[in-house]
């Protein structure tokens, strides 16, 4: 909610428009008023509106003048005019002091309504810009990340004096404070030869996909613990939707490092001040549970449940598989499944991915019966369930399967050559596998498990490796900085460029110049 000020030297039309315009429903929650320019300066000064409606002509300091004060107090205020005089000067002033609207008294209700309504919009709008810009400079390992996984740490360690962080949280990021949250803790595989640079860059690598998977997305928050494990603040929106988060992050990671880490997943609580909850949640089944052969760690309530499910899911789709020529026993299996996505109020995301699954196994099945193919069907399928709520990607998948069992996939190689023509043309660019796979209009798991399969490496270790020979070249062939080449090979923390390098090489990036210039001299 935003805040308002009036500011007349006439208390009726002060009063009037206090009163008439609904404020709450443009989403402006307080509304002050003054009756002059000086009073008008003070509540600027101590409340901090985002908008403020001034008549020009009042007693003493005339509204120009108010505005061109409160500009520097609150540079991006957000000023509507109101007159009596139809005064071109006045028009030009308002111009030259960039107000955002003009009108002549009297004005009616609903113009001003709807004037303020836009002003609104544009403080939305600047807000998500500002949000995205913040996103964006985390993800890409700068210091306002280190001070936002401070904060982070600084919760769960003292939830007593957790006010103050909430107060950066909530004003600076832009986090909603009352939203739900689940703490998820990764103990990554050490797949490691021991040495503690290989360490440091296992670790770090794991964070990177950790946050180009979950915070680019906006999903989240990776932040680092100690002794080499990673903690997830995942916004739960619903219910299941953060195992399923989970279990697309734990598959993109395996296919990456060849194994899975085992990851602890805390309670679902709601707001920041209970985080500490869910944390101490998983840091006691981390310990309890340190020699489970599970890979993800759940409370025993919630794995019971979906355990339950996926034994009957797996049930109904080995029954419409193994029936694909009777239409009614796959179509009465089918609407048993939709129950059951109901009864165990299943995210839109889950249903989706299950229906996509569902189908794509009948479609296989049926195939393998028929011999009949229809290429692109499963395409067009994908695409229509990925805008799809819960009810209509069940009514899709359901008119997917009426029309297959009434009357092929694009190669798997071509996506895996467009997603490396894709890599080559975008190396100096934040790569992830998530927006490489969101090129191909396929999911980041699936699009991970396809590379991997292809190509016998991970999608990030590939694009590590391209990384590291182009900038071999560069250190070969120019005298350019190592900073400016790791930024020219689309690394942003030098520091992370070079332990990749020396992973890639055995050597760090100006030891390998000084060798390959020693070479040349002595040819």
């Amino acid at each position: 909610m935003y805040k308002a000020l009036i500011v007349d030297d006439e208390k009726m039309i002060r009063m009037g428009m206090k009163k008439v315009i609904p404020w709450e429903d443009l989403g402006i929650g307080e509304v002050y008023t003054a009756a002059s320019a000086a009073e008008a300066l003070e509540v600027l000064d101590k409340n901090r509106p985002q908008i403020m409606i001034t008549d020009i002509q009042m007693n003493g300091m005339t509204g120009l003048e108010l505005i061109e004060k409160a500009k520097n107090i609150i540079p991006e205020l957000r000023v509507i005019v109101l007159t009596g005089y139809d005064n071109f000067e006045y028009a030009r002033q308002s111009l030259r002091l960039q107000v955002q609207d003009f009108f002549l008294k009297p004005i009616e209700e609903e113009n001003l309504s709807r004037a303020l309504g836009e002003q609104v919009k544009q403080l939305d709008e600047a807000e998500e810009e500002k949000r995205n810009f913040r996103l964006q400079q985390r993800t890409q390992g700068t210091a306002e990340q280190m001070e936002l996984e401070k904060c982070i740490r600084g919760i769960i360690s003292r939830p007593k004096e957790s006010n103050q962080i909430m107060d950066v949280l909530e004003q600076y990021y832009g986090f909603q404070m009352d939203q739900g949250l689940q703490i998820v803790l990764i103990i990554p595989a050490k797949n490691y030869s021991g040495q503690e640079a290989e360490q440091d860059f296992h670790e770090m690598s794991v964070k990177n996909i950790c946050m180009s998977v979950v915070d680019a997305q906006g999903e989240g928050i990776t932040f680092s613990e100690e002794d080499g494990i990673l903690g997830i603040v995942y916004f739960a929106e619903e219910e299941s939707s953060v195992i399923e988060h989970i279990e697309e992050l734990s598959g993109i990671l395996k296919d990456e490092f060849d194994t899975k880490p085992k990851i602890v997943v805390g309670s679902a609580v709601s707001g920041f001040s209970n985080l500490y909850i869910s944390y101490n949640d998983a840091k006691y089944l981390l310990n309890t549970e340190k020699e489970s052969i599970q890979d993800i760690i759940q409370t025993f309530g919630e794995q019971n449940k979906s355990n339950i499910f996926r034994d009957i899911f797996s049930e109904l789709k080995g029954i419409m598989c193994s029936n694909t020529g009777n239409t009614e026993y796959v179509m009465k299996a089918f609407h048993t499944f939709v129950k059951a996505t109901e009864s165990y109020n299943l995210s839109q995301q889950t249903v989706r991915r299950l229906c996509f699954e569902m189908a794509s196994d009948t479609y296989f099945a049926y195939m393998g019966e028929s011999k009949e193919t229809e290429p692109g069907r499963l395409d067009a399928l994908s695409k229509s369930l990925l805008s799809a709520n819960r009810e209509e990607a069940c009514e899709v998948t359901e008119m997917f399967l009426n029309q297959m069992l009434g009357k092929e996939e694009e190669s798997v190689h071509e996506i895996v050559d467009k997603a490396k023509y894709y890599i080559s043309e975008h190396l100096t660019e934040d790569l992830t596998v998530s927006n490489i796979a969101a090129s191909l209009y396929i999911t980041p798991n699936y699009f991970s498990r396809l590379f991997k399969r292809v190509t016998k490496e991970g999608c990030n270790e590939y694009i590590v490796r391209k990384r590291i020979e182009k900038a071999k070249s560069l250190l070969e062939t120019t005298s350019l900085k190592t900073g400016k080449i790791a930024m020219m090979v689309g690394y942003r923390d030098t520091n992370y460029f070079s332990l990749a390098f020396k992973k890639h090489t055995g050597k760090s990036p100006t030891k390998y110049r000084e060798e390959m210039q020693k070479h040349g001299t002595e040819a």
